[in-house]
């Protein structure tokens, strides 16, 4: 599903009402509509709404929910804030429609929650860009407190969805209903967390890809997901589902290498093979009897630019190569690294260390015959691209894409929201997951799943969108067993299949 910039978004109504001919009040009154319909599925007409409105075109999209409400029976009181003398054309004709159906109104707003049940807030949507001045904030802290059932239409007031701001006392809603596509921003962290359960609703105007210069964002359904999942055919063998050779792990963390070439048999590699030190390698057979090892003698605990001499041959430019996993950061594994991007091709996955190696010699990516795909958490994405933690968390979708665009890297930059960019100026924005997969080895899991796509042929950048998805709800149906404390990065790789199956069979996955 495509996601939007404030600015396309703006465009997409235009080209709507403009090029289409849908009038605004159209589009207003079918935005509206689908909140009035999820409460009219979700609730009965016992239960109390109350609609806060402003004076511009979300409070208009406010006053048509009220009225829609009203109309089927629902008891609905409005509370209006602005003077309805300055509002816009759209707006002040839904107020006067709900004044002339009497729907009763109210500015007594803290009686009005006193007494409500469902409250939605349609104060100001997606145009605020100040914080808030009194007395909306007040009203805004009203409603947090107040512990009803809060539906934000289009986006929580307090929230800029433009930039991802939050500001003092912003609506934290249970649920935002949004039109026509998701808001880029809402879909990220720190605004994510106040926007509840997202769900997106139809204006009544296609939603084709956006165009114009700015980045062609998205972000995956279940339906998307299981579209891009690699076929099984009848007429197979291991071959025909590729190789991952895994250069992972050293003597001091010999487990990354499990999780790597588990995951990537679990999603489906027919062969996934550990080019390691002895010591890795025992700790390999003991915990997955299928894996293949290749060990490589001598080296002091860490591997060296060896272990590519050792299994070169065997590559062919067709099996995928991982590595980074707890490879450590030595002369050693930077040599590796260097080794790896002068002379690999196909797809070529860097985790972890290997991207702390690679921080040195990051112009090499411009310069290899591979299709790189690199996957840093915020930390690592800081050393290699130079700027700081806080730039990054402000604007990952940018910092994503200029790094991907500059060095033809596919990048997926690791957080609660991961953003996968790629160099033709697209980036996926995914929000599968869950915090009970903050624990060492969820990344190990993310790249050899990665990797097991990548060799079943998927694009290097499907293989790493489809991979953060899959990944993430791993994690969400690992947590039903685990709980939100005790999820381990194992978990996620007995869940990898499960969730597969469900997407390959068009199941809902929880």
């Amino acid at each position: 599903m495509f996601v939007l910039t404030n600015s396309q978004m703006k465009k997409a109504e235009e080209y709507g009402m403009k090029e289409l001919g849908v009038p605004s009040l159209i589009l207003m009154e079918n935005a509206a509509l689908n909140i009035v319909y999820y409460i009219e599925e979700n609730f009965d007409k016992t239960k109390k709404t109350a609609v806060f409105c402003g004076k511009g075109n979300n409070g208009g999209d406010g006053f048509a929910i009220a009225r829609g409400l009203f109309s089927r029976g629902f008891k609905v009181t409005i509370v209006p804030y602005g003077d309805m003398e300055k509002a816009t054309p759209d707006c002040r004709l839904n107020y006067d429609i709900a004044k002339a159906l009497g729907i009763p109104f109210s500015e007594n707003y803290k009686a009005v929650l006193s007494e409500t049940d469902i409250v939605i807030d349609a104060l100001v949507g997606t145009g605020l860009s100040n914080s808030l001045r009194a007395p909306l904030g007040e009203i805004c802290a009203c409603i947090n407190s107040s512990g009803k059932y809060i539906i934000a239409a289009d986006c929580p007031t307090g929230v800029n969805s433009n930039s991802g701001e939050v500001y003092e006392n912003a609506v934290k809603a249970d649920l935002t209903y949004t039109f026509h596509l998701p808001k880029a921003d809402l879909l990220l962290f720190p605004a994510r967390q106040y926007t509840g359960r997202l769900l997106v609703g139809s204006i009544g105007i296609p939603q084709s890809q956006p165009n114009g210069s700015e980045p062609t964002l998205f972000t995956l359904t279940e339906q998307d997901a299981g579209a891009r999942l690699p076929k099984r055919t009848p007429s197979s063998n291991k071959g025909t589902y590729g190789k991952v050779y895994a250069f992972s792990g050293c003597d001091q963390m010999t487990g990354a290498a499990v999780l790597n070439l588990t995951a990537a048999y679990k999603s489906g590699a027919g062969l996934a093979c550990g080019v390691c030190t002895e010591k890795t390698a025992e700790i390999i057979h003991q915990s997955l009897t299928e894996a293949v090892t290749k060990i490589i003698p001598d080296t002091k605990g860490y591997l060296t630019p060896s272990a590519y001499k050792k299994v070169k041959n065997e590559l062919n430019g067709k099996a995928v190569i991982l590595t980074g996993s707890g490879l450590g950061v030595t002369d050693d594994t930077k040599a590796l690294i260097k080794t790896l991007l002068e002379n690999a091709e196909g797809t070529l996955i860097i985790d972890a260390d290997g991207i702390n190696c690679l921080c040195e010699m990051k112009n090499l990516l411009k310069e290899t015959k591979a299709n790189v795909v690199l996957t840093p958490h915020i930390g690592e994405m800081s050393r290699l691209c130079g700027k700081t933690r806080e730039e990054i968390k402000k604007d990952p979708v940018s910092a994503a894409l200029e790094f991907s665009k500059e060095y033809g890297a596919v990048v997926v930059l690791k957080d609660a929201s991961t953003v996968i960019a790629s160099p033709e100026n697209k980036a996926c924005i995914n929000i599968t997951g869950t915090p009970a997969m903050s624990k060492g080895g969820s990344g190990d899991v993310l790249a050899g799943l990665t990797a097991g796509l990548a060799a079943q042929g998927l694009s290097p950048y499907d293989s790493a969108v489809l991979g953060a998805y899959i990944n993430g709800k791993s994690g969400e149906e690992a947590q039903l067993e685990s709980g939100a404390y005790g999820l381990l990065a194992s978990d996620l790789c007995r869940y990898i299949p499960k969730v597969m199956e469900k997407l390959s069979r068009g199941v809902s996955v929880s």
